[in-house]
């Protein structure tokens, strides 16, 4: 676990949020991907680009945008499986990250909160993230 949390902490020196519209692109090839029909996302911004690409946007679906620390905590007591914008919030349960490094999108996956989460990786994306 220490090695996961020093891993997260160096990395999250390089990285950045994406651009709205990229997350909103990479999330719906995602959940295409996953077999999923819809996302529950709170953020107004990425929440219009998302129905803009054509994702149904709900609390109900079980793959979620946490938009904060505190939502990631939240949305994990109710094992979901979280998506977000930073590196840090893989501590507070997030499944993956989604980021920008070194000026390309870049993809973090926690094997330990995908399982809690109950879902798996789809194989498209578990070959593009890294591991941590």
């Amino acid at each position: 676990m220490l090695a996961v949390v020093a891993t997260v902490a160096l990395q999250a020196q390089t990285v950045q949020p994406l651009p709205v519209e990229t997350e909103a692109k990479f999330l719906k090839v995602l959940l295409t991907s996953a077999g999923q029909f819809g996302f529950a996302c709170n953020d107004a911004t990425l929440k219009a680009k998302l129905e803009e690409e054509g994702v149904s946007v709900g609390p109900g679906f079980k793959y979620a945008w946490g938009s904060s620390e505190p939502e990631v905590k939240a949305l994990k007591a109710q094992d979901r499986f979280i998506i977000c914008p930073s590196l840090d919030w893989i501590k507070a349960g997030a499944a993956l990250a989604l980021v920008e490094e070194n000026g390309k999108p870049a993809l973090y996956a926690s094997t330990a909160n995908v399982k809690a989460s109950g879902m798996t990786l789809p194989d498209a994306i578990a070959k593009i993230a890294k591991k941590i």
